[in-house]
């Protein structure tokens, strides 16, 4: 088996820092769809930060209350876990982007596939008309299956509501390899010192994640450091395959 891959292998890379710039000035509201509680701080904290510093509305939906993360015997029962991370989470979004409003449609934590189109229809009725909505997503291809299927299901309901779309991996920067990325789909967005630091204390609030999951000191976080350096840099990246700016010429006719 492959060791993971480091965060220093990724930012050494020739195509890393030479991705075009996510530009949101043709947006107007931002709508990040969450696979489990963590996963909008790790792979859009920064992006929700900076939105809500800018005056764009921001609005999270949360697929699962990530209740699977860690098993009874591990301390918690399904329904504790649930209940402390969809705490976590508000604190989370309290230090990136307050009285954001955040939407849980309640699927089962590693059964987003088997709900996907109910996912979709809601995710699309919550978009409505969204011409001048960016929605951030969990990648399709990120390797988690509810990240995948959370990714699909966004990608769907954005294409019926008009919106722009970007994926954001988690899994993959560890999982996968800098020579299969999709660089040439890729953008970026470099982060201001205070979208940084509110991203950091963001992922701080998912303390469940972050230390031993059965309470034993040798006993693994289930977001040990070498998984939490990807995301403590000056960029998030994401998968922008089908981003189009819109043209306000075009749009005023």
């Amino acid at each position: 088996m492959r060791a993971p891959t480091t965060s220093a292998e990724w930012r050494s890379h020739a195509h890393y820092a030479r991705v075009p710039e996510l530009d949101l000035t043709p947006y107007r509201r931002l709508v990040v769809v969450s696979a489990h509680p963590d996963d909008e701080s790790l792979g859009a904290g920064g992006l929700i930060a900076t939105a809500f510093t800018r005056g764009i509305p921001v609005y999270v939906v949360l697929l699962t209350a990530g209740e699977a993360s860690q098993s009874p015997s591990e301390g918690y029962t399904r329904h504790a876990l649930a209940t402390l991370r969809l705490a976590e989470m508000e604190n989370a979004l309290a230090r990136l982007a307050p009285d954001t409003p955040l939407v849980f449609l309640g699927a089962p934590d590693g059964g987003v596939a088997d709900c996907e189109s109910q996912v979709t229809h809601s995710l699309t009725e919550l978009l409505g008309e969204a011409s001048a909505t960016l929605v951030a997503a969990p990648w399709r291809r990120d390797g988690h299956p509810d990240h995948d299927a959370a990714g699909r299901a966004a990608a769907a309901a954005a294409e019926a509501s008009g919106a722009t779309l970007v994926e954001y991996p988690v899994w993959f920067w560890s999982e996968g390899d800098p020579s299969t990325a999709p660089w040439e789909d890729m953008v970026c967005l470099t982060l201001s010192s205070d979208a940084h630091d509110a991203k950091a204390a963001a992922i701080r609030c998912h303390a469940s994640q972050l230390g031993p999951r059965s309470g034993r000191p040798d006993a693994r976080p289930t977001l040990p450091g070498r998984v939490l350096a990807h995301f403590s840099g000056a960029h998030e990246h994401f998968v922008a395959t089908r981003v189009e700016i819109p043209d306000p010429l075009a749009a005023t006719g």
